[in-house]
């Protein structure tokens, strides 16, 4: 301020401590000025340089293009990668499996109804009647006890020894509901083949030689059925290790049944009564029970 502006006070006595406050105001305004002058040049020259380094990577963008389309060639195509393929391509999939596994469950569910039409048509050719859900299909000849559950020739040979070509009635739906593990009531006439009809499941699921306790009880309601009963049970278990017995007077007597053992025991209701109760039967064991 003091060199700028001399010239305009030569001569002139000026009292600066009158007008400090004046002097002092111009002072402030001459430097604002300087400094917006000052920031309007570095914010132009920022600018430009900016520009410049923008036109610059344009010129090497385009160049590396130009370097790409020449080694590519013409022949060659570029492969691209998009997210919304991929997830098409997922759904697809997944309706794809969909659809697989709806197909699988309705032919599953369309041969399950034909084979109960099957089973339907063949029980009233046989005059077999049912009740209960779910019931297993009924056996057409004795080889299909070896196809479908695995019985032991032993067992075949000795039926085609007796002459039992083909099951009865009662038989044919009996033996596979047993063999199935479920509980089976079943009413027929005298000479129906109900004996075989429970005798062989049993025969078929049990071990042979067992040495805990009793593996299968048949109850019948006479003496005479008991012993009519024992003789078809050897008849069919014969050339394997069964140990069949019946219970008798003699044995509980004599026997101490805590540690009597047999694979199928063969008594009527009250014998078998008495031997739990004062013998102290072993019926501990998963035993399968008969009522004949």
């Amino acid at each position: 301020m003091e060199k700028g502006t001399s010239f305009l006070f030569a001569g002139v006595h000026f009292n600066k401590k009158k007008f400090s406050t004046d002097f002092s105001r111009f002072q402030k305004k001459k430097e604002n000025d300087e400094l917006v002058e000052n920031l309007s040049l570095n914010e132009n020259r920022e600018s430009d340089e900016s520009e410049e380094e923008e036109k610059d990577e344009e010129k090497v963008r385009v160049k590396k293009r130009k370097r790409k389309a020449v080694g590519s060639g013409p022949s060659e195509s570029v492969e691209g990668f998009s997210v919304f393929k991929s997830s098409k391509s997922v759904e697809a999939t997944v309706k794809e499996e969909n659809e697989k596994t709806e197909k699988k469950l309705s032919q599953e569910k369309k041969k399950f109804y034909q084979q109960q039409e099957r089973d339907a048509l063949f029980r009233k050719e046989h005059n077999i009647h049912v009740a209960g859900n779910t019931v297993p299909s009924p056996l057409t000849d004795f080889e299909e006890l070896s196809s479908r559950y695995g019985c032991k020739a032993k067992l075949l040979r000795n039926l085609a020894d007796l002459g039992i070509k083909q099951p009865t009635p009662i038989q044919r739906q009996a033996i596979p509901i047993l063999l199935s593990g479920r509980e089976c009531f079943a009413c027929a006439p005298t000479g129906s083949g109900k004996t075989l009809a429970f005798v062989c499941p049993m025969l078929m699921k049990l071990k042979p030689a067992s040495k805990d306790g009793v593996g299968a009880v048949i109850l019948c309601p006479t003496r005479e059925l008991a012993s009519q009963t024992i003789r078809e049970c050897k008849k069919f278990a014969e050339g394997s290790k069964f140990c069949i017995k019946l219970m008798t007077k003699q044995l509980i007597r004599k026997a101490d049944l805590s540690k009597f053992s047999c694979d199928i025991l063969v008594s009527t209701p009250l014998r078998l009564k008495l031997a739990i109760r004062k013998k102290k039967l072993n019926l501990s064991r998963q035993v399968m029970i008969f009522n004949v």
